[in-house]
Order: structure tokens, then sequence, then C-alpha cells
């Protein structure tokens, strides 16, 4: 479903302004109704419904405006997410450079408060549950695109410190069971297995850190997210009593995530640089 043009607000002028009104009206959103960040708010609309009319935030400060912006949307996300009544309409602020990511031109004419428009969708005449939001709305799906690679990332991780025991149900969870991403995974654990090679002996300084995470694209069935990690594993072979190998790379990443059910992602394929060390324990790209 897509946001509503210009026209179609107007067109639903009356009833927007009733869902906007309703959703300042519910405490568990708002807290206070009257605060600052929400009076903004209720200014996108105004600009949005009457462009030439003034408001009192027309010269807010660009810091300020910004820091509306994220109360409100972060206020917004969680009330989405959470059960409960369905809402007709749903609303979006975001940043004018951002408006061809949600459909619109990049040159046409969207009114906006500070440089922030107020985008709406209907959900009057379709499903309105939270798995539905979640599954349509990026703003709330993009956050959920990088819970699972950070998900997958962890279980991974915790694979490799489980042996010499193979650990598969953290794995299955996050990634897909047919993808290349859990195949290679599997291939590292089983030849480490062999090998009798572990991370847990005592002083062991292995680690692992999620520097940054950005989803890429987003289609129906399949998502883009591309990370920076830093890995630091020291395995260490117990019958020689040394270490065996140290794994010690900052890289950039892009996972392939499909969408494996209604409302579930898994990671299908982790594309990354063949590590600079002389003996990779991860496989490299082709």
């Amino acid at each position: 479903m897509e946001y509503l043009s210009l026209e179609e607000i107007q067109e639903r002028k009356e009833a927007v302004t009733r869902g906007l009104e309703y959703l300042l009206g519910l405490k568990a959103l708002t807290g206070k109704p009257g605060a600052r960040q929400w009076q903004f708010f209720r200014a996108c609309l105004t600009r949005l419904l009457e462009p030439a009319r003034k408001t009192d935030y027309d010269d807010c400060a660009a810091v300020t405006a910004a820091q509306y912006k994220f109360e409100v949307e972060d206020s917004l996300r969680r009330f989405y997410l959470r059960p409960g009544m369905p809402v007709p309409y749903v609303f979006a602020l975001i940043h004018k450079s951002k408006l061809p990511e949600y459909g619109f031109f990049a040159g046409e004419d969207y009114p906006d408060v500070c440089g922030y428009c107020l985008l709406i969708r209907d959900f009057s005449e379709n499903d309105r549950s939270e798995h539905a939001l979640r599954e349509t709305d990026p703003r709330i799906l993009r956050p959920y695109l990088e819970k699972v690679v950070a998900a997958a990332m962890e279980a991974e991780y915790q694979s490799y410190t489980a042996l010499p025991d193979i650990a598969m149900e953290s794995l299955q969870k996050w990634f897909c069971p047919d993808g290349p991403a859990l195949k290679e995974v599997l291939r590292v654990l089983y030849q480490y297995h062999k090998k009798k090679w572990v991370l847990t002996n005592p002083l062991n300084p292995s680690t692992k850190r999620l520097l940054n995470v950005k989803v890429r694209k987003i289609e129906a069935e399949e998502a883009v997210v591309a990370t920076t990690e830093y890995w630091y594993l020291l395995w260490w072979d117990p019958k020689q009593r040394i270490y065996a190998y140290p794994y010690r790379e900052t890289n950039h990443q892009i996972y392939i995530l499909h969408k494996t059910g209604p409302e579930e992602w898994q990671v299908f394929d982790n594309l990354k640089p063949p590590p600079r060390a002389t003996a990779p324990h991860r496989r490299k790209n082709k």
C-alpha cells in the first residue's frame, strides 16, 4: 500500500484530521499531548492541509526540529507495534530529502515544516493488524531487518563458542535452512569440531562487534543489509596447548535476507571479503 497523494489527502481532509487528533488524545502514545514535539507534529498536518498557512514552528532551529521529529517517530513506531485497537490512518514524519524513497518524485512540491514532511497511509479498508503494518511500512521493517542481522551474527558467534559441541538451535532460527550462509557456518563448525579447536579456554579474548548496520534494499521477498563488523576469534588447540589460528578482521559485509513466513525473515547469504589472515576460516567471495 502506498502513501496518500496530496490530492487524496485533501479529499480525506476531515477524516485525516480526526485520525491525527484521535492519536494525540491517546495518553499511551503522547503522555502529554501539549508537549512541543506533538505541537510540531500537529503543525506538520496544518502545513500539509493548508500549505499557505503560517505555523509557530516555521522558524524552528534545525537541531530542535530534528529532535522533535525523532521523539515523534520513536513514539509512533512503538505505538504502532503495540497490540491494540486498529487505527484508520498511519502517520510518518520524514525529511523531505527522503521523499523519493517513499514513492514521491524528487522535485515534487510537498509541504514541509523546517524540512520535515508528514506522510499518511489509509488503513481504513485494509488489514490494519500489527503484522500487516510491519510488512508494509519500511520505517518499521528496517529496524526489524537490522535486528535479524544482529541476531544472526550473535547466533554465529555463539555457535563457535559452543564448540566442541555443535549447536544448531539459534542458527536455525535466524538462517534459511537451505541458504549458503548457514552452510558456510556449518562447514566452519564441523571443520573446527574435527580439529577440536575451541574459543573457551581460560582468558581467551575472542569477541565480535557489530559496528554499523544499514538496510540497503527492501523488496517483497528479499532484502539487502550492509554491515561493518569486527571479529576476533583466537582458536585454541587443546591438544597442542597453543593458539592455532587467530582471525582478526574489521570488514564490510552484505547480508541477503529472504522472507520465509508471513512475518519472518532469515539470512539467506552473507557476502564478505576474504580475510587478510593466511589461514581463512570463513568463506571467500568468488
